[in-house]
């Protein structure tokens, strides 16, 4: 948590060459700046915004810390999935400050926009569906993978977490929200095993 009062949350960071110019890149696009780049001993520079929709999201350039080592594996980090309310200025505006490019698709006549890096896919986008209340905010979902996704239901609700969406079959694979004992929210997915033609 960042100040008083606000909930407990996941923060994503974005890998940047300059964290100063993306920042520029980011108020001229109507970010609201939370944290301007600072240093962090000399692992890097860190920066956090909200974007316009209300999604926050952190800036990381890297110093002798890169970043996440491990992804995509078992019980490590594995997507980020922006949840807002406005699709299209969102879409604006992360294209506008780190070149993203968006992908829409259609699962079960619900649009999903996949976020496009040099034509690399690396995260995801939703309308936040009416049934979301209002007070939750446009927000970066983290999802981890897993190798059994109601095995790890049932051991986080040993633990204190709570189920907000039940293990649920997609067309990627099975995936469950959950909130850990602090209300903190993240993604766990088992994905399906790649196919080849």
């Amino acid at each position: 948590t960042m100040g008083e009062g606000q909930p407990s949350a996941w923060t994503s960071y974005v890998n940047v060459v300059d964290a100063e110019a993306t920042v520029a890149r980011a108020t001229i696009a109507g970010a609201t700046i939370f944290m301007e780049p600072m240093q962090v001993m000399d692992a890097g520079h860190m920066a956090l915004f909200a974007d316009p929709t209300g999604a926050v999201i952190g800036l990381w350039q890297p110093g002798q810390h890169t970043g996440a080592a491990v992804a995509n594996d078992p019980n490590t980090w594995c997507w980020n999935e922006l949840n807002t309310r406005d699709t299209a200025k969102a879409t604006s505006f992360y294209t506008h400050v780190f070149d993203w490019e968006t992908e829409k698709l259609s699962f079960d006549g619900m649009d999903y926009f996949e976020w496009k890096n040099a034509g690399t896919t690396i995260g995801g986008m939703l309308e936040m569906p009416a049934q979301v209340p209002a007070e939750v905010p446009a927000h970066w979902l983290v999802y981890f993978a897993v190798t059994d996704t109601h095995a790890t239901v049932a051991a986080a609700e040993k633990l204190g977490a709570t189920a907000i969406v039940a293990a649920t079959d997609i067309p990627p694979g099975r995936f469950a929200i959950l909130a850990d004992p602090a209300g903190a929210m993240f993604g766990v997915i088992k994905m399906k095993a790649a196919t080849t033609p």
